[in-house]
């Protein structure tokens, strides 16, 4: 049988002079992909550098690579699916422009696809850096939508078993086009932070399994996409996009639940913000939740849609893959959180 076709989409932001030769790495490593059947779209999201110039200058002449040209930067989710909409394979594998593959990362992800339960893979994540560290080993999601990437900074000997995972780190994701069908795309208004984790969440709700696949190695950055955005504007995304995602994706007495617990401590994050003289922190926080209150008539539109069209499984079968949050709810507002509890791991 002949490999079925894959579109690798690699998103850009300045990254010839942000990253370096991590780019040009990057690319060499993917164009040696051992994998038969595979092309490359380079999606620029309006850099400001000289990344497409550097790209069509030494790897133009590979009729496997296209490019991209967005017209300003979208962010993770809408530029990612601007490589989705212009794709061709069957699967699409998205990866960050910071990390470099190893030769079969791509026929071992692959492997996991032949699988009709399988909606969406990662990769085995190491440090690049310091490969003998893990970067993720798959991510995994409490019941309040706090995520967690598993073996952060761990042997990379550990967590060789592939397995059921509850989203897939976007630095290195495959995914299957007739799903993406299913589940929708990124939702754009994320552009930074659980951009991965709500469509993961959206392929669990369309019946379909997200898997970590281990035999798959690629090396990542971490950091260096989000590093040259101030703290403040990173919490801001965080806290708006957090919530977002729990009033689309949960059942309305779940939602109703969650939200207003985690209002809760974000309400007590402001007054330590303010207690430990850091305002800024504090007014990022009353921000993201003022764009939720003012946006959400918006997100009750796709809540609808998630809810009446990609909905398959209940809220119970989704909270099998979570944790269990400790501590619980509310002495969760006064100790800080942890990710033990690991339910059904």
């Amino acid at each position: 049988m002949s490999a079925k076709s894959v579109s690798v989409v690699i998103l850009n932001y300045n990254g010839h002079k942000r990253l370096g030769t991590i780019l040009e790495k990057c690319l060499r490593s993917v164009l040696n992909t051992a994998y038969p059947n595979f092309d490359v779209l380079f999606v620029d999201n309006a850099s400001t550098d000289d990344s497409i110039d550097f790209v069509m200058r030494n790897f133009g002449s590979d009729l496997r690579i296209r490019i991209i040209r967005n017209e300003k930067n979208l962010g993770f989710a809408e530029g990612n699916n601007r490589g989705i909409s212009n794709s061709t394979g069957q699967y699409i594998a998205l990866l960050n422009s910071d990390v470099t593959v190893d030769p079969n990362w791509l026929t071992e992800i692959v492997k996991f696809m032949d699988s009709p339960e399988v909606g969406a893979a990662q990769s085995k994540l190491l440090r690049m850096d310091a490969p003998e560290f893990l970067d993720c080993s798959g991510g995994l999601l409490d019941y309040y939508g706090y995520h967690f990437e598993r073996g952060r900074g761990k042997s990379s000997s550990m967590y060789n078993q592939p397995g059921e995972i509850f989203y897939a780190k976007g630095a290195s994701i495959l995914l299957k086009r007739e799903v993406l069908k299913k589940s929708g795309v990124f939702d754009p208004d994320v552009f930074l932070y659980f951009d991965e984790v709500d469509l993961c969440w959206r392929i669990h709700l369309s019946g379909y399994k997200v898997v970590y696949a281990p035999a798959s190695i690629v090396y990542h950055a971490s950091g260096s996409t989000a590093s040259e955005m101030q703290s403040e504007s990173r919490l801001y995304f965080y806290v708006r996009n957090h919530l977002m995602m729990l009033l689309k994706n949960y059942e309305l007495s779940n939602a109703f639940r969650v939200v207003a617990a985690s209002i809760l401590f974000e309400a007590r994050n402001v007054a330590l913000s303010l207690a430990r003289r850091k305002p800024l922190r504090g007014l990022a926080i009353l921000k993201a939740l003022w764009w939720n209150v003012r946006n959400l008539k918006v997100t009750w539109s796709k809540r609808q849609t998630v809810q009446t069209l990609i909905r398959r499984v209940s809220d119970s079968q989704i909270r099998r893959q979570m944790l269990r949050p400790y501590p619980p709810f509310p002495l969760y507002l006064i100790f800080p959180r942890s990710s033990i509890g690991v339910v059904n791991w």
